[in-house]
């Protein structure tokens, strides 16, 4: 049993998610967009300082315990444009990232992830980054229409091209503890609830070619 030791603080800078909103109020602990814009150095209201909402999740963890700090990039959103984009609007130091995880094996959380992967490698000094995916997340996906036909998804950046754009893949089903212990992956979550059991119709392809319930 690994004995994990709290980390002091943990920031979290959202890169992409669904709705980009400067208005509604937040808990005492969340910075709200045009909040964090202005203590970035935002003089002014504009178009050009808005960052792009799409369909789909990033997030740039930093954790501190001490002197010692590490930063991970979680997911990389849906695309490219939206990622880059609001990594720019927000100010995010890509060269920080010091490792990657993909929380799971849909193209709205890892569509951006080769072009988030050249950023990193841009500013590290080219260094290799390990990279967390469990090994389900490779197989190919869709979901099964009422007419019986399948809509097709695209599939996670697959680990040979991964390895070649410089990451170091780590593909395993097991709990892991990495950066000094300061971050820790939970390997596969037991699918009990409803919600963990997946959306209706999604399938995912077998080794053999064949289509089962994902």
């Amino acid at each position: 049993m690994l004995n994990l030791v709290p980390v002091d603080k943990l920031e979290i800078l959202i890169l992409v998610d669904n709705a980009t909103d400067g208005l509604s109020s937040t808990p005492a602990n969340v910075e709200n967009e045009f909040a964090f814009a202005t203590r970035r150095g935002l003089r002014a209201s504009s178009g050009r300082c808005l960052c792009c909402a799409v369909h789909g999740f990033s997030g740039l963890l930093t954790a501190t315990r001490g002197a010692t700090r590490h930063t991970v990039l979680f997911d990389s959103g849906p695309e490219d444009f939206a990622f880059e984009r609001n990594c720019a609007r927000l100010g995010a130091d890509l060269g920080q990232v010091e490792a990657i995880v993909l929380s799971h094996g849909h193209w709205d959380h890892s569509g951006a992830m080769f072009a988030a992967l050249g950023a990193i490698r841009a500013r590290n000094g080219a260094r290799t980054v390990p990279y967390y995916a469990h090994p389900g997340m490779f197989r190919a996906r869709a979901m099964r229409l009422p007419s019986g036909g399948l809509r097709y998804m695209d599939d996670v950046p697959g680990i040979a091209d991964l390895t070649a754009l410089g990451a170091e893949v780590v593909c395993t089903a097991e709990p892991r503890a990495f950066l000094d212990d300061m971050f820790y992956v939970s390997g596969e979550i037991p699918r009990v609830t409803p919600f963990e059991r997946g959306l209706p119709g999604q399938v995912r392809k077998t080794e053999d070619g064949t289509w089962e319930p994902d």
